[in-house]
């Protein structure tokens, strides 16, 4: 990094499967975000790249953004922000392409997410009992859950006959994980979120976890309905030095119903890359 660059901070907002940006709150510094909710492959949603690639498909729609971002281009420090399957998109393409200069990152906040198996770690809260959390796995739901006819069938009684919305989720009064949730069918169509479920089939970086040598917040909800903290704890121990936040009460949603917790992780990682390059001798 030049001595003499100016700091002008740059992020890449990576949002849950059926979410916009506006689930993250504003941070005050340029964002880059790219909107895969819209994104249709094919008439039902899916086809041999997709396929063949998974997450690396998103990989190449992410890197094509990036390459078309002045904002990205002469940013620095570029902080990454991903939310669930943000996230793990992030991931994936952090530690598959880090050669990529687009990949030169200089702090990662990971938020609600996971680094796989996607559909082993996944379990939906479906209450409590006596104090203990009572969870369903998810992996037996997914082949129905992301059969076409029913992905699309209950695309048209949710989202107004199927008509998408572009939603400003934080224009939502209810921020419950369930309230969101159904906004975010509004907000995505329905080929869309079967293509992002196919991708994450699969999906599991555990093994590359230790290549990563980013500044790296782990922020986790204690009460988040499809990720146990046992899931961030493993996360956040596979990362050198990243460090795991719990915020107590928070669900999965919580960028959009706790910004503070996110704005506070991505201003210290832009005071780390500052302090980092004032004690960087001048050549």
């Amino acid at each position: 990094m030049p001595a003499d660059r100016t700091c002008e901070p740059v992020l890449l907002l990576l949002p849950g499967m059926t979410l916009n940006a506006t689930v993250f709150p504003d941070l005050g510094f340029a964002t880059v975000s790219p909107d895969f909710t819209r994104l249709v492959v094919s008439p039902d949603g899916c086809n041999e790249e997709l396929r063949r690639k998974r997450m690396g498909f998103y990989c190449d729609l992410l890197l094509e953004e990036l390459r078309r971002s002045d904002a990205w281009a002469s940013g620095w420090p570029r902080i990454v922000v991903g939310h669930s399957f943000g996230g793990m998109l992030a991931l994936e393409w952090l530690t598959a392409r880090s050669a990529d200069p687009l990949a030169r990152i200089d702090g990662l906040v990971l938020v609600a997410t996971t680094a796989g198996p996607m559909f082993d770690a996944a379990r939906l809260l479906v209450g409590r009992l006596l104090g203990r959390e009572l969870r369903v796995p998810v992996r037996p739901l997914v082949r129905l859950w992301n059969h076409p006819g029913l992905t699309r069938f209950l695309a048209r009684i949710l989202s107004r006959n199927g008509r998408l919305e572009y939603v400003d989720f934080r224009r939502l009064e209810f921020r419950s994980d369930f309230r969101v949730g159904l906004a975010g069918w509004i907000n995505t169509d329905w080929r869309a979120r079967r293509s992002f479920r196919i991708a994450m089939e699969g999906f599991d970086v555990r093994e590359r976890l230790k290549n990563l040598d980013i500044p790296t917040m782990v922020l986790h909800g204690t009460r988040d309905t499809y990720f146990t903290v046992r899931v961030a704890e493993e996360l956040a121990r596979g990362i050198p030095g990243a460090r795991l936040r719990l915020i107590d009460s928070a669900a999965h949603l919580l960028p959009l119903t706790h910004p503070d917790a996110v704005e506070k992780a991505v201003r210290e990682l832009v005071e780390i890359s500052l302090n980092r390059k004032r004690s960087t001798p001048t050549p």
